[in-house]
Parts: structure tokens; C-alpha cells; sequence
């Protein structure tokens, strides 16, 4: 079976990080799909909220998000990453979303580099700087995993608009496009146009994430037979021309020309993923929805194989390198009796349907087996929400995010607190954990009633 192809449409008003978030949520068709990546960024900016919403302009109809947050937090580049790789982590990204996102907030760093002259350690960010950047990345990187975007999927863009004009910065009143766009383009050899809009369109986040998505480009979407797409609007009025991008999974039945981008250098820490046969696209459907009101479900791939000849030392290294790089959700090593009754181990490993080889590969350097078993499994979750909860303790507060799960009806199954958060406000306040958690637990309480 052929790819699925997918066009991202920015010819008309450029590319914004909302922009990606709001048409990936209207084609995708969950309007909640984005919820866990904003709550995870709670603990962060407990101010930070999301709010999406359905928007028409002319004919069109589709998703506009707007955000809530403290405008004065900024971040440099290494506690960027950090938060990037600690929220992709909290959702439960897969290798290949993971790379992705780290991928787009490079290409900023790099580019904001270049147009300053300065190495990212000493870079001042800005507007780049703040906690919806995560949101913007991490959450493209997400809603393409939950919409089966990742796997066997090739993606064109058109050539993009830019704007024209001036724009109002941090850095002061800067022609349009900005330096970190200006250099973002030129780096990747991108076809753009300024468009009609006279501001500023096409945004650093925008940029970025459209170089590390699209693999080629194409002159017109004529010819592009749309089997689903989705719509998301900006929020900055361009007068009359929409402020919209476009993204549609379909076919090209015309031929066309494709300027393709030079290939990127590759990067040592990427392993190939199993080619696999691509899945259907799942369009946007009632039938759809309501299976997910009542279940999360996902595929994943458990992957085992027998040792009895590992100490073990070498199986505590296996569990924390399959766990601390995210390669991992579970490893479990259960003692067992092998052949001629030597004592054994089986190691099981729960992950992403695209993280097999890497994890075989982990598995067989470090183990020294001769061979892994797998098959593919799908999962059926409780419904999880995550918050953070204040904790008061001697006119102190604390914040600590907690996970929340629930039964198909809405009651709760479970309230989790966040280890790592209760570990740090035990070290703090000197308070056991074993009293801290029924607290955190009365307070999540009240929270989700």
C-alpha cells in the first residue's frame, strides 16, 4: 500500500504553532485531544490554560485555540529542552514524536543563533522563550501520533507566506520576516511568498515546525483530492485575508513539480523504525468520538525474550536505559526456571508500536540474547486527566501534579501523585510521604468535584 500523503496548506497566511495545534485538532476530530499536554505544563505556569474553540470565516470552518499564561516566565534554551523532554515524557510520546519535537526546537535554537552571532548557551530568548513554545511543539508532536500521522505518512507543503511589513518584538520593531524566520527558511531552501497579509504571518515556532514536518514542497494544491482535513485559524485579524492554514490527508491525481528539500544531515541518536503496513486514516466521525468518551485506547508492542546467564547488574542497566531514555512505558524481569533448571529471567517490555528495533536493539547488545519475541497488542485505558493541586504547609505553597483516572461513567478510580513532586515537598518540609499523599489525595478531591 502507498503512503499516506498529507498537504499542509500555508500559501495564504503562513504557519503559527496555534495554527498547527488548532487544524491538527480539527482534522483529528477530538476536540479535548490536546488537554494532556496543557495540563502537564500546569506545574510550570499554574496560570497556563487552553481554550478551543469552532471558528467560520466564509466558508471555511474549523478550530481557533487561544492561551492563557504568565507573560513575564521565560526560559533559556537548556531549561526549554528540559521542559520539552520532561512534558514529552508526561504524555507518553513514542521515540519518533520525541525526536520530532526535540528536532523543531533545535532548528530554533540554531536559527536564533545565526541571526544573533551568538552559541544557544548564551542566547537571550524572548518571545521563543515562553512556556506555550512546549505547548506549540509537543503538542503538534502528540496530535500527529494520535492521529496515526507518524507512520507511513509523507508530507508536502506549499510554499509558504511570510507577510510583509513590519512587526512589533521584544527585540523592538523588526522587519518582517524576522531574523530566526529569515535564517529558518534560507537554512532549509523553503519556497515562500509574502502574501497579501501586511504583518507578520509566518511566526519562528511556525517555521520551524513546518521545515521538520514537510518533506517537500509543491507549487499549488490544485490537483489535491482531500479525503479529511482540518482547519485552524490565528487569532491576529489580517483584514481580509483569513488568517487560516490548512492540513489534508489525501492524494495528488494531477502531476505536479516538487521542490524537494535537501536532505537533513542524519542524526545518531535516530534509529529506522519497523515499516509496517500504514493503517487507514480515521476520519473525522460521530462513531468515533463516542468509543473515545468511553475508552482510551492505543496499540502497543511487547517485546520479551529468556536470559539465564545475566547478572544482575547488567539487567538494572537494561531497566534504566530502556526507562530513562523513554524507549520504554514498562519493563518488568520476572525470575523464572529455564532449561536443564538454571535459574532465569524473562524480560518484557511494554512500548510504542515504532520503538521495536531500537528496543531490540538494546535489548540484544546489552543482554547478549540471540533473539526477542513480540507481537502487537491494543490496550483499552481508563480515562486520565492530569492537574496540580496547592499544597499549603506553614503558610508555604506547593505545587503537585497528580494523575487522575476514571471509570467509563466519570467516577474516579484513582488520584496518583506525582513522586518526583512529592519526594521534593517531603525533602522541603520535612514530612513523611506516606502523610503527604492522603493530603495531596483531599485536595485532588475537591479539585475534580
Amino acid at each position: 500500500m502507498a503512503k499516506k500523503r498529507v498537504l499542509i496548506d500555508v500559501e495564504t497566511a503562513g504557519a503559527s504553532g496555534d495554527m498547527f495545534l488548532a487544524a491538527l485538532t480539527d482534522l483529528i476530530g477530538e476536540e479535548d485531544a490536546l488537554l494532556p499536554v496543557a495540563a502537564s505544563l500546569l506545574i510550570y505556569d499554574p496560570s497556563f490554560r487552553i481554550n478551543m474553540t469552532t471558528h467560520t470565516v466564509g466558508d471555511k470552518t474549523g478550530r481557533r485555540i487561544q492561551i492563557t499564561r504568565n507573560p513575564t516566565l521565560r526560559l533559556d534554551p537548556q531549561s526549554l529542552m528540559d521542559v520539552l523532554m520532561a512534558v514529552s515524557e508526561e504524555v507518553e510520546l513514542s521515540k519518533e514524536a520525541r525526536d520530532l519535537a526535540k528536532k523543531a526546537l533545535q532548528e530554533i535554537f540554531e536559527a536564533e543563533s545565526r541571526a544573533h552571532n551568538k552559541p544557544i548557551s548564551e542566547l537571550h530568548l524572548h518571545e521563543t522563550g515562553s512556556i506555550d513554545t512546549i505547548l506549540d511543539i509537543v503538542g503538534t508532536a502528540y496530535l500527529l501520533e494520535r492521529g496515526d500521522l507518524l507512520e507511513d505518512t509523507e508530507f508536502v507543503s506549499t510554499r509558504v507566506a511570510v507577510g510583509s511589513g513590519t512587526v512589533s518584538t521584544e527585540h523592538g520593531e523588526l522587519e518582517v520576516p524576522v531574523p530566526a524566520v529569515a535564517e529558518i527558511l534560507v537554512a532549509n531552501d523553503v519556497p515562500f511568498h509574502n502574501g497579501d497579509a501586511r504583518t507578520e504571518v509566518l511566526t519562528p515556532t511556525g517555521a520551524a515546525l513546518l521545515v521538520t514536518i514537510a518533506g517537500s514542497y509543491i507549487k499549488s494544491r490544485e490537483g489535491f483530492v482531500v479525503r479529511n482535513q482540518g482547519v485552524g485559524f490565528g487569532t491576529r485579524d489580517l483584514g481580509k485575508t483569513p488568517n487560516m492554514m490548512q492540513i489534508s490527508v489525501g492524494e495528488m491525481v494531477a502531476p505536479e513539480t516538487e521542490e524537494k528539500k535537501p536532505e537533513a544531515k542524519p542524526d545518531p541518536s535516530e534509529t529506522e523504525t519497523e515499516k509496517k503496513a500504514p493503517k487507514e486514516d480515521k476520519p473525522k466521525t460521530k462513531e468515533k468520538a463516542e468509543v473515545l468518551e468511553d475508552w482510551s485506547t492505543d496499540e502497543v508492542v511487547v517485546i520479551e525474550t529468556n536470559v539465564d546467564d545475566v547478572d544482575g547488574e547488567t539487567l538494572g542497566n537494561l531497566f534504566d536505559t530502556l526507562i530513562d531514555d523513554g524507549l520504554a512505558y514498562d519493563v518488568v524481569i520476572i525470575p523464572a526456571m529455564g532449561k536443564k533448571n538454571r535459574p532465569a529471567h524473562v524480560v518484557k517490555v511494554i512500548a510504542a508500536k515504532a520503538g521495536l528495533k531500537s528496543i531490540a536493539e538494546v535489548m540484544i547488545r546489552q543482554l547478549g540474547t540471540t533473539g526477542i519475541r513480540y507481537s502487537n497488542w491494543a490496550r483499552l485505558k481508563a480515562n486520565r486527566e492530569s492537574l496540580v493541586c496547592r499544597l499549603e504547609i506553614d503558610d508555604k505553597e506547593y505545587m503537585v501534579r497528580v494523575k487522575v483516572s476514571r471509570t467509563r461513567d466519570g467516577s474516579i478510580i484513582n488520584i496518583k501523585p506525582e513522586a518526583d513532586d512529592v519526594l521534593r515537598v517531603s525533602r522541603e518540609t520535612g514530612i513523611p510521604v506516606r502523610e503527604l499523599r492522603p493530603r495531596i489525595a483531599m485536595q485532588a478531591h475537591a479539585v475534580t468535584e
